[in-house]
């Protein structure tokens, strides 16, 4: 079994959340897997290699442009094997209301010179819904339909000094920007991959 320095497998994760979940290169991000990985979302199903993750990523989070995640803590060892929590949420359109969020926790197997072997992510659809639902209310109530539209990214939490942009006035520039690629919300929307069997 391969043993790491727990050094480089703290800079590999720090470069790996920073490229993806902070600055949202998901292209550049999905490059640093392996040829052979895998990318296992426990509701969108299993993709393998870069490609097939790239694909993902851009089509989903373009899906949903106004969600952004914040960094509660993570943890591992010298086998490489990495766990951490997000916080994913969406501005609310009152300053004064903070945001909305829910929980999420992937495990990553660090491969080495920088790459990891596999990704798993667990969520809980009914807080997801429940995080989307009290957003469109909250769209509503503030009558702000367009504040979605926006892309604010107002609070990247105070758990992990490091995991947040570089600059206070930072401005979202994703990678799915301005290729014209179709996002995706619904389960049926992906026919690339290995898909879960629905419930």
């Amino acid at each position: 079994m391969a043993t790491y320095p727990l050094e480089e497998i703290e800079e590999a994760f720090r470069n790996y959340y920073l490229t993806g979940i902070i600055y949202e290169d998901w292209i550049a991000w999905s490059h640093l897997f392996t040829d052979e990985a895998t990318y296992k979302d426990h509701f969108w199903g299993t993709f393998t290699g870069p490609a097939e993750v790239e694909r993902f990523l851009q089509t989903t989070m373009s899906g949903s442009p106004h969600v952004y995640a914040a960094l509660k803590w993570y943890t591992y060892d010298t086998s490489g094997r990495l766990v951490y929590e997000n916080s994913n949420r969406a501005d609310h359109p009152d300053p004064a209301k903070g945001y909305l969020d829910f929980p999420s926790v992937q495990v990553l197997q660090y491969a080495g010179d920088g790459t990891w072997s596999s990704e798993e992510d667990w969520w809980v659809m009914y807080d997801m819904v429940r995080f989307r639902n009290a957003y469109n209310r909250a769209l509503e109530e503030t009558n702000q339909p367009k504040f979605a539209d926006t892309w604010s990214r107002r609070d990247f939490g105070d758990w992990v000094d490091w995991a947040r942009p570089d600059k206070p006035d930072y401005a979202p520039h994703p990678s799915w920007e301005g290729l014209g690629i179709k996002p995706v919300n619904y389960f049926e929307d992906i026919d690339f991959g290995v898909r879960n069997p629905k419930a």
